[in-house]
């Protein structure tokens, strides 16, 4: 039971975070991925280099450049968190205008087989403006997108936290936060 308490107030700590602080939480969250892209890949690395005389040779290849690969992607976000964001943030504002288009499309392809009300190019056209405000100012999309993910992180930190009381007190098992028992 403490586990989890633990791990609500991890989740919170860490909404907080990304509310209060933005542009250093999310570079710091993205610098952990970056870690965790690395690490495993550089004892990887090392296993294969200690057991490569009992590995084929295009297997040790494919292992190797996936590993390297690894390896350089872990270290760019680690030594570039704020470009890789960017980078996401903007590829993120293609992907919601090429959607955008789409959805266009796929109303005017339904025109063929039944009239389709003007009401239902609401939401492409939302999309195409949501789309062209992540393209015009990425760093500002990237503020708002850590705060809402902090908000989110924070309402889930809590919900879990409350539901482990709740579920310990049906349990006949009350949390206790001081003691490990």
């Amino acid at each position: 039971m403490l586990n989890k308490v633990v791990r609500s107030m991890a989740t919170m700590l860490v909404g907080f975070l990304l509310v209060f602080l933005p542009e250093s939480a999310m570079g710091l969250i993205i610098r952990v991925v970056g870690a965790a892209f690395f690490l495993p890949a550089l004892i990887s690395a090392i296993r294969l280099y200690m057991s490569r005389n009992q590995v084929d040779t295009m297997r040790l290849i494919a292992i190797a450049v996936i590993d390297l690969g690894s390896m350089v992607f872990g270290v760019w976000l680690m030594v570039a968190p704020t470009t890789f964001a960017e980078l996401f943030i903007t590829l993120l504002g293609i992907a919601l205008l090429v959607f955008a288009v789409f959805q266009v499309f796929v109303v005017y392809s339904a025109q063929k087989y039944r009239p389709m009300h003007w009401g239902f190019l609401i939401t492409p056209f939302l999309l195409a403006v949501a789309a062209i405000i992540v393209l015009a100012n990425p760093f500002g999309t990237l503020e708002a997108v850590s705060v809402m993910l902090g908000i989110c992180a924070i309402v889930s930190g809590l919900s879990d936290l409350v539901i482990s009381i709740i579920a310990g007190k049906k349990a006949g098992t009350d949390v206790e936060v001081i003691s490990n028992k």
